[in-house]
């Protein structure tokens, strides 16, 4: 094992961080239930739930990285473009899961989105639309080209996600629905 700072080591100090960050931080200040919560004698998924598996896992991740052996890179300019890169595609996917399902509604008579968004196929658009993008967008730059294939790849995993999430939680809100 090889010692100094490596950009692996670099990168799971940021992620270690940043899921600090998200636990207990953001989290907190965001949510207004907890993991689960109580409702009429019934256990249901509180606002804080999903955000805190998410940052659990990227702690595991980051440290996992960390506790492997240094291989002694550095950062390099083409580092800084690829991360660049994946922050940009997480920022134009999240943009697009946004303000998907709003934009399509403003085309349908009913009151806007706000009434929709707990009905299909209102309340996968944004998900699906965004979730496509973003790993479409990953798979891109993985492999340094676009392909349908990827992007197909895209669509199957977030329908997937969506439906796992939406089918057995009857109050809960796919990503961004809940914000808007």
């Amino acid at each position: 094992m090889k010692s100094g700072s490596s950009s692996d080591r670099w990168l799971a100090l940021f992620f270690l961080a940043f899921s600090i960050l998200i636990v207990f931080v953001w989290i907190p200040l965001d949510t207004e239930t907890g993991l689960v919560e109580k409702v009429r004698r019934k256990f249901v998924i509180g606002d804080a739930l999903a955000p805190t598996i998410t940052g659990v896992i990227i702690t595991l991740g980051a440290i996992m990285t960390w506790l492997q052996p240094s291989q002694g890179h550095t950062f390099t300019r083409k580092n800084v473009i690829w991360i660049l890169q994946l922050l940009a595609i997480f920022a134009i996917s999240l943009i697009i899961m946004r303000y998907t399902g709003p934009i399509v509604a403003m085309g349908f008579e009913g009151g806007g989105y706000r009434p929709l968004r707990a009905t299909p196929p209102w309340n996968y658009i944004g998900f699906l639309v965004g979730g496509t993008m973003m790993i479409g967008g990953l798979i891109a730059t993985a492999s340094r080209r676009l392909s349908i294939r990827g992007f197909a790849i895209g669509f199957a995993t977030s329908l997937i996600i969506a439906l796992l999430y939406d089918m057995p939680f009857d109050d809960l809100l796919l990503p961004p629905n809940g914000d808007v």
